[in-house]
């Protein structure tokens, strides 16, 4: 029992650096392109993540199952320590590079504590590397390629169409409203044949912005705006929807034992992954967001589409890809879009770096833990 507890609230743990570490990656381009301020940013993150935690319950049970047995043999999944010790080299590896701003994967830090463990407790033969290879390490290696491309090549195609959609505005409206026979129509569609009362009416209204200047304007966002707060909404669900089933994985068996079902478990890793999103996202945001290149709103709408349909449609299909590798990889497409030596590259390499490293450090902790545990 005394294992169990351990490893649910290392899972907990693991949720709370995933939380400060990830939710920069939803809301990376918002704030570097000036469209919201850094608490705004992670407000909004944080509520798009949890919508797409308590939606995971539903609609991943794939990776759920990929990440609590599926990438070992059965002798090593079957032992109370494994999830302890995957927990253990996740947490200790994530919240490091939280704490240091680096922006990491939480799913790459997990397949390396994953496999770090198998070895440990049964060699080689302990984890399905064909597996590993399949479901893991090529999404991951590929999808920051793919972003990246794909973010260039979309920012060039439609960046004419939205330079045109910049100029147009969705506003809120105060209209009058006149009487006409015995009902109520705003005085535009009375034909000015009616006594004005004194009411009005709040409209929503897209039209180019010196007309909507020129209207009782109540509020208004332009419509690449809006749609830039959209895309950073979805990549913030599709993050939520993709990394807390990995996470859950970990407390799964452990939360069993003790009677808990899926859904209370879901739930926790949200509560965690928000008070690590509010408490400590602020350092990695400010890395993405100003640390690998200028982003304009247009570069920035271009990089949160594709990064949130890139991770959207990875979840569908159980392929567990890392919204860090997706949505750096579409930041650094956004930079190339507006010329290749608009991105710091230095800065850039350093997170390859990191990338490179994450399996390696966080396998050899979960490796120690699970040779510290089995001496216990």
């Amino acid at each position: 029992m005394l294992v169990a507890l351990f490893t649910i609230i290392c899972a907990a743990g693991v949720a709370w650096a995933n939380g400060a570490n990830d939710v920069s990656k939803g809301v990376a381009t918002l704030v570097g392109s000036r469209l919201a301020t850094y608490r705004q940013g992670l407000s909004w993150g944080t509520g798009w993540t949890v919508a797409g935690s308590v939606a995971a319950l539903v609609f991943t049970t794939a990776l759920l199952r990929t990440f609590s047995t599926g990438l070992v043999t059965g002798d090593v999944a079957e032992s109370s320590l494994f999830p302890l010790c995957v927990a253990t080299g996740a947490f200790t590896w994530v919240l490091f590079a939280s704490r240091t701003g680096l922006p990491v994967s939480t799913t790459h830090a997990l397949a390396g504590a994953i496999v770090g463990t198998g070895v440990a407790a049964a060699g080689l033969s302990g984890v399905r590397w064909v597996l590993v290879l399949n479901s893991v390490a090529l999404p991951l290696a590929v999808s920051p390629v793919l972003a990246a491309g794909l973010t260039c090549l979309a920012h060039g195609a439609v960046r004419r169409h939205l330079s045109t959609a910049a100029h147009y505005c969705v506003c809120v409206v105060q209209r009058p409203l006149t009487a006409l026979g015995n009902g109520l129509l705003p005085d535009h569609a009375s034909g000015g044949a009616s006594t004005s009362l004194a009411a009005s009416l709040p409209l929503v209204v897209m039209d180019q912005e010196p007309a909507c200047a020129q209207e009782r304007e109540v509020s208004g966002v332009s419509v690449t705006d809006a749609a830039h707060w959209m895309s950073s909404a979805a990549l913030s669900f599709a993050r939520g929807l993709n990394d807390t089933p990995k996470i859950v994985a970990l407390a799964m068996v452990a939360a069993m034992g003790a009677g808990l079902g899926a859904a209370p478990l879901y739930v926790a890793c949200a509560v965690a992954m928000s008070a690590g999103s509010l408490v400590a996202g602020r350092r990695v945001t400010h890395t993405l967001a100003e640390g690998v290149t200028e982003v304009t709103p247009l570069e920035g709408l271009a990089a949160s589409g594709v990064a949130a349909a890139l991770v959207l449609a990875a979840s569908f299909v159980a392929l567990p890809v890392s919204t860090t590798h997706v949505a750096t990889g579409a930041i650094v497409g956004a930079g190339m879009g507006s010329g290749a030596q608009g991105v710091r590259w230095q800065t850039v390499s350093g997170f390859v770096a990191a990338w490179v490293i994450t399996l390696p450090v966080s396998a050899a902790v979960s490796a120690a833990a699970w040779w510290l545990g089995t001496r216990i």
